[in-house]
């Protein structure tokens, strides 16, 4: 069981940095302008991951429920992380990408209103952020001290700084579109709602009417496609341009008495990919940072002056005093190596010496009162 246990945590870590590079490749291939083909397999393989994940949720919750341990997993083994990074991607990211292409179209992101449109693509783009607490998956598995204590206090800290960043973003985010604050996504409903309006004031059957449509996309980027009665009116891109580059997250439409108007979301999607892009970074730099800095430091200031004193209490031979640094000798962990270098490893000295090296035996009490004087 150990065993299996063990090779079942390897799959999952190795799946937590596939996943990692996928989320950062899914917001790059869209910012770079990738085509469809590549960001439909980085699609389906989100899909994928979300899947793997909700299950191991589901698994980890079945069997900490069965060994009546479900508090300890969801709070103190982080299982609440692996809720937040399963589930509600699958329900408000990965799986209406995917429900959207088997649709053929991007009528389930939104055709009551270019409003919804843009609020449900928003939704599925900033909801990818929240795969960025699988890092603290990573992170307790990380071995750069041999101090227990550092390495939960140092996770501890990562987590809530993480959580705070993931959370914050996506809380901020919904308060934002809630008040309808000026953006790039109510600029562009707006240009597109103007434009929208122009075109169905035409009369499409009209040569001159049909003339103002072209002046109009000149004007107007985002407009895609005009279609009158099922006949096309005008495109901006040839048909295999659109197969190539366009999924179903990257268009929308509008339709009214027979007229269809397709617009173009590429830019909405790809102001949130720099935005999602730009939290990664910030996020592994943090990681980074608590890692390779503050870890050490913690180890250096408290868990190794603890670990030279425990070894100067239980082992006879082991004289070893704290070196104590000017800038932090007010620190409670430093005024105990003090003690210990100025009260116990005298004592410790004079009891051994006439014992050929017998450990003393102090009892607690008299320890106390050392320390506290």
């Amino acid at each position: 069981m150990s065993r299996t246990k063990e090779f079942f945590e390897s799959i999952v870590i190795v799946a937590i940095i596939l996943v990692l590079i996928q989320t950062f490749l899914d917001g790059f291939a869209v910012l770079a302008g990738w085509s469809w083909d590549v960001r439909r397999a980085l699609m389906f393989a989100g899909f994928a991951f979300d899947i793997f994940f909700t299950v191991e949720f589901l698994s980890r919750l079945y069997f900490a429920f069965v060994n009546r341990r479900t508090g300890i997993y969801f709070w103190y083994e982080r299982g609440w992380v692996d809720l937040l990074a399963s589930i509600p991607l699958l329900l408000l990211s990965s799986g209406p990408a995917v429900l959207a292409y088997w649709s053929g179209s991007a009528t389930l992101l939104g055709a009551a209103g270019i409003l919804n449109v843009l609020k449900v693509v928003k939704a599925i783009r900033i909801a990818r952020i929240l795969r960025l607490l699988r890092v603290l998956k990573i992170f307790t598995r990380i071995r750069n001290t041999d101090s227990t204590m550092a390495q939960r206090h140092v996770a501890k800290i990562a987590t809530v700084a993480v959580t705070t960043i993931v959370i914050g973003v996506l809380g901020l985010t919904i308060v934002f579109s809630a008040l309808n604050t000026p953006s790039m996504e109510t600029r562009y409903q707006e240009q597109i709602g103007e434009t929208i309006s122009r075109v169905n004031g035409l009369d499409l059957s009209r040569p001159d009417d049909r003339q103002t449509v072209d002046e109009i996309a000149e004007l107007d980027e985002a407009l895609l496609l005009v279609q009158s009665n099922g006949q096309t009116v005008y495109s901006r891109f040839e048909t295999a341009y659109y197969d190539r580059f366009f999924g179903p997250t990257d268009f929308g439409f509008a339709e009214r008495e027979g007229v269809r108007i397709f617009f173009d979301l590429r830019p909405v999607n790809q102001e949130q990919a720099r935005a999602n892009l730009l939290y990664f970074g910030i996020i592994i730099l943090l990681i980074a940072a608590f890692l390779f800095y503050y870890s050490p430091h913690f180890a250096l200031t408290v868990s190794d002056p603890l670990h030279v004193m425990r070894r100067g209490m239980n082992e006879k031979g082991y004289n070893l005093e704290v070196k104590i640094p000017s800038l932090y000798r007010d620190d409670e962990v430093y005024r105990l190596a003090k003690l210990h270098n100025e009260v116990y490893l005298p004592l410790k000295d004079r009891s051994g010496s006439g014992t050929e090296g017998e450990i003393l035996d102090l009892k607690m009490d008299d320890i106390r009162d050392m320390l506290n004087e």
